[in-house]
């Protein structure tokens, strides 16, 4: 069942309960109509929030932070936050969302399987954040009665997290909520149009070249911007080169191919990537690296199985910012 958090007709009434004071702290997200209940906070407050001892029983997460989100489930969710919060490849988690049931009608675990498969499809389907995984979830199998009455308790459970300021499950998140994307350029002008398509996947197995000379541009240069990283390419030949100067974004989504995860460890291993101050997300590319395609270039340089077309620059002067 898809649920549009847009097309209710009936008015509800949100309660949003903040047990320390203050507005950007931890808030406890309910609807007295519903048994769903959301627990929102940053992650550093963790330990605090579990001091309070207001979060326990099943539940299904959201990580969310830098234009990135993981989604989990859990009978124990203080513990394996706690997990997430000590892990390097969560780093990029800013706050945290959790949802479960209220006094008296806690989640079993079919609801928590349930709805991180639902929210980890709604998530990837909106598509304004990069959802990373580690085993995709899988739908459990339910009776037809379980299954309606879950369809019931995830709409009201999309609009308590919209509430609580999760806003990545909707096509178009709000701008300036946790994992939402940037707010768009003003369309002055009527976008270029992308670079030719890239070959199959098979074309892909061609080789990498670390730290290759200056090559001859042919043509014009390319970008791509991907979770705050930005790279700049350019067609050489027969290949593609990243320049030195773009960002090389450090996570890697589950979904990448082995053959695209051994030629980023080898990057990395190269040396030829420097941190950028105060940024944990991306690092920066010394070197000029050519591929065989556009299309494994994006990959590698995004971590992502499925990244974003280069876009052609407009004439104008590009400053890169430590």
């Amino acid at each position: 069942m898809e649920i549009d958090m847009s097309q209710s007709s009936t008015a509800t009434t949100t309660i949003v309960h903040r047990p320390f004071g203050g507005l950007d702290g931890y808030r406890v997200v309910t609807d007295r109509a519903s048994r769903v209940v959301v627990h929102a906070f940053p992650l550093a407050d963790l330990a605090a929030v579990a001091a309070a001892g207001l979060l326990a029983g099943g539940c299904t997460y959201v990580l969310a932070g830098g234009g990135l989100a993981y989604i989990g489930e859990s009978g124990r969710p203080m513990r394996r936050l706690a997990e997430h919060a000590a892990d390097s490849a969560k780093a990029f988690a800013t706050d945290a969302f959790v949802i479960g049931g209220c006094d008296g009608a806690a989640f079993d675990k079919s609801i928590g399987l349930d709805f991180q498969f639902r929210l980890t499809k709604q998530a990837v389907e909106a598509g304004s954040i990069a959802v990373t995984k580690g085993a995709n979830p899988v739908r459990p199998e339910l009776p037809a009665a379980d299954r309606s009455t879950h369809d019931r308790i995830y709409a009201d459970a999309l609009r308590l997290l919209h509430d609580a300021g999760c806003g990545i499950f909707a096509p178009t998140g709000p701008t300036g909520g946790p994992g939402a994307p940037p707010p768009p350029s003003p369309p002055d002008a009527p976008s270029p149009p992308p670079p030719e398509a890239a070959p199959a996947d098979a074309a892909d197995n061609g080789p990498m070249a670390i730290g290759v000379s200056a090559m001859p541009v042919d043509g014009e240069s390319f970008e791509l911007r991907y979770c705050n990283l930005w790279a700049r390419g350019y067609r050489s030949g027969a290949r593609f080169v990243v320049a030195a100067g773009s960002e090389i974004r450090t996570n890697t989504n589950g979904s990448v191919d082995a053959i695209t995860r051994k030629r980023r460890e080898e990057l990395f291993r190269a040396g030829v990537v420097a941190t950028i101050p105060g940024v944990s997300d991306r690092r920066r590319l010394v070197v000029d690296v050519a591929f065989a395609t556009e299309s494994i270039a994006a990959k590698i340089t995004c971590g992502a199985h499925t990244a974003p077309p280069w876009t052609p620059i407009a004439a104008r002067a590009v400053v890169l910012s430590a």
